[in-house]
């Protein structure tokens, strides 16, 4: 009986020590807008804030359809996480990098609920109001109520090269 108390004293002492210091990290980027702040508590891999380059290091798959048997990547995404309270409003630009033309599509999702969903499906396929953009371009989005947010950054197909947003 000893033992098992041990073992599970020492598995909430682990998951406290890691609730600790993830609620220490400090936020990835802050976005000043509109008298108030923008917080991201997650940018895509690589992000610089200094620029805001990135490349877009998710994808969906077509596979298991008729139409698309061999598998082929139908668009690649990422996105930005970020807290909002009613009425504020996120504004930023967008951009491809030098060889760039496809557009870009965005769409922001109101918790991370529907983020997963949004990960789970074919192709982003789904009731998502997205929009599209031809870079270079600005977003501009108030939200509606205080929550959690995703602002997803879409493009059609592989996009390998430098994509930019700037809050």
């Amino acid at each position: 009986m000893k033992m098992r108390f041990t073992i599970i004293s020492a598995s909430c002492s682990v998951l406290l020590l890691c609730t600790v210091l993830l609620a220490s990290i400090p936020p990835f980027a802050e976005v000043y807008a509109t008298n108030q702040v923008t917080v991201f508590r997650r940018v895509p891999i690589g992000y610089n804030n200094q620029t805001g380059a990135f490349t877009l290091t998710s994808s969906f798959i077509n596979d298991g359809l008729a139409s698309n048997p061999n598998g082929r990547l139908c668009a690649s995404y990422d996105y930005f996480i970020f807290n909002a309270q009613a009425g504020q409003v996120l504004q930023g630009q967008v951009q491809t990098g030098s060889t760039g033309s496809k557009p870009v599509y965005y769409t922001v999702l109101n918790s991370p609920a529907q983020l997963n969903v949004f990960m789970g499906t074919t192709c982003g396929r789904g009731t998502w109001q997205i929009q599209q953009l031809m870079p270079p371009a600005t977003i501009s989005w108030t939200a509606p109520s205080d929550g959690q947010y995703a602002l997803v950054l879409i493009v059609s197909g592989f996009y390998g090269g430098p994509l930019y947003f700037s809050p």
